[in-house]
């Protein structure tokens, strides 16, 4: 497969759509934009550049890192029999069942960073949509985990409201992108380690109405060490709610588990 440069992936032609608005067209406009795009022009697989109908050709969404046959359903771990690991039962997180469609690795990696930095969107709205199946309860309210208000102004857009949104097109749910809000500005995770990850979003949340009774499923594109995940699931709790899921795109795997999940596939060919 021909993944080189994904960092700087664009979608094919947007660029000629949005020259059609002048600079002060809204961020929420863009993602109608690129449907008509999707539908007006041509499309090539995000990864290999191949002719294809959908955002990813078969072939490369086949290569996608998967995460083990069997994991722990609070954190997707790898765990025996697919039962909650010793980890979860010893210090169990906030949320209650978590869902990862992939490993954050190569090639996905660098396709999530171009989507986040280079406004590549469309991975985003195919990704979002690989589950055939809603895995959490029917009447769920969709919470994307909410930015920084400096940083949506510097972005322009919130990537987990994307793929929100998307899911809920596709599984007829509701988003509220208001109920609950971000206080206070924090570091860019990815600069700290785990002890520092959950003290800079430790309270950094609050709902903004009610939550009794609703069951609630936070999205997000990755889990690193879920700190930020825990923060969000504890100001959810905390207006209500009864119960408080998780879904991710990709799941970081610690490097230990990684490097088993490599060698058990290199015994097996």
């Amino acid at each position: 497969m021909a993944w080189e440069n994904l960092e700087t992936q664009r979608p094919i032609g947007i660029e000629i759509l949005l020259r059609l608005f002048n600079a002060e067209t809204s961020i929420a406009l863009r993602p109608n934009l690129k449907r008509v795009r999707d539908c007006a022009l041509p499309q090539s697989c995000f990864f290999c550049g191949d002719s294809t109908q959908e955002t990813v050709c078969t072939p490369c969404a086949s290569e996608l890192p998967r995460l083990a046959k069997q994991v722990c359903p609070r954190c997707q771990l790898d765990a025996a029999n697919g039962e909650v690991c010793g980890r979860c039962l010893k210090k169990p997180p906030v949320w209650q069942h978590l869902v990862a469609l992939w490993q954050y690795e190569f090639p996905l990696d660098k396709a999530l960073t171009a989507a986040k930095y280079h406004h590549a969107f469309a991975i985003y709205r195919w990704a979002a949509v690989q589950r055939s199946d809603w895995p959490f309860a029917e009447n769920a309210t969709l919470i994307p985990v909410p930015l920084a208000e400096l940083r949506l102004q510097s972005r322009g857009y919130n990537q987990a409201q994307l793929i929100a949104e998307e899911m809920a097109l596709r599984f007829d749910l509701k988003v509220d992108t208001k109920a609950v809000i971000r206080i206070r500005e924090t570091d860019i995770q990815q600069r700290l380690n785990w002890v520092e990850r959950r003290r800079n979003v430790r309270n950094a949340f609050v709902a903004t109405r009610s939550f009794v009774g609703e069951s609630v499923v936070m999205v997000d594109d990755v889990l690193t060490t879920g700190a930020t995940l825990n923060s969000l699931a504890s100001a959810l709790l905390d207006a209500g709610a009864a119960r408080v899921d998780a879904f991710v795109l990709a799941r970081v795997l610690p490097i230990r588990r990684r490097d088993r999940i490599i060698k058990f596939g290199q015994a097996r060919t």
